[in-house]
């Protein structure tokens, strides 16, 4: 292959990875505002739908300048108005919280999985583990079918809603019960960082259905007392054992 082509697709080649690990690190600072904006962090939430929203949109601005043949300033500027459109989707609501920490919560479970499965066979996790793993991974998506208010006009969607956040706050506090009773002091790096980011990221979920129940007349008082199970569940998956409690 001539030098000069080789030259051009190693190029592209590198272009390409470029604007995946753009992507990649847009969708993060997504989840990472969506988890911030669940703490009342708001500082943080900005900074991150900031970040996304401008990393986000540099594929879209090659493709702008190589279709429309612009550059300098005029291309910044299609930048600019290209990543507050994407920073208005969140704010706007068309992209909600409850699905985007539902599914982002899955992929650190399934990473254990995969490093279990291939470097961990002779040390595999016990049936309370994997049983307790198991129902509250196959809980998250019921949360994301609660992403705003409309979906909690009825009293049936709010007693479901009720149902829902109150099985899977149980299914939180005996993951991490489950977690400690098998590895008290936590030392397994992949059981720490696996577990508490995806637990923590479905609880960010919950935490943002809540925010909503908390609006409805009827549902605030349920609302607050799984808030308080909510902070319990944390606390367990923090590895705080005499917190872990149930009130």
């Amino acid at each position: 292959m001539p030098a000069p082509r080789r030259s051009l697709l190693r190029r592209v080649a590198l272009l390409l990875l470029l604007h995946l690990g753009c992507l990649v690190v847009s969708v993060a600072c997504l989840v990472a505002y969506e988890h911030f904006r669940a703490a009342g962090a708001s500082g943080a939430s900005i900074a991150c739908l900031v970040v996304g929203a401008v990393l986000g949109f540099a594929p879209a601005r090659d493709v702008v300048r190589l279709v429309f043949k612009v550059e300098g300033k005029v291309l910044h500027l299609a930048h600019g108005l290209g990543g507050l459109a994407l920073l208005g989707l969140p704010v706007a609501g068309v992209v909600s919280g409850p699905p985007v920490l539902s599914h982002a919560a899955l992929a650190p479970f399934a990473v254990m999985g995969a490093a279990q499965a291939v470097m961990h066979q002779q040390h595999p996790r016990n049936a309370e583990q994997a049983a307790a793993l198991r129902t509250f991974v196959t809980s998250l998506p019921e949360v994301a079918q609660f992403t705003s208010t409309r979906n909690l006009a009825s009293p049936r969607n709010v007693q479901r809603a009720i149902a829902v956040l109150t099985d899977i706050l149980t299914k939180a506090q005996a993951l991490g019960e489950t977690e400690l009773k098998a590895d008290p002091q936590f030392q397994s790096a992949l059981s720490r960082v696996t577990t508490r980011m995806g637990a923590g990221l479905g609880l960010d979920a919950v935490s943002l259905v809540l925010n909503k129940l908390a609006q409805i007349p009827g549902a605030a008082s349920a609302a607050r007392g799984l808030r308080e199970r909510l902070e319990t569940a944390r606390r367990t998956l923090a590895g705080a054992p005499a917190a872990s409690r149930t009130r």
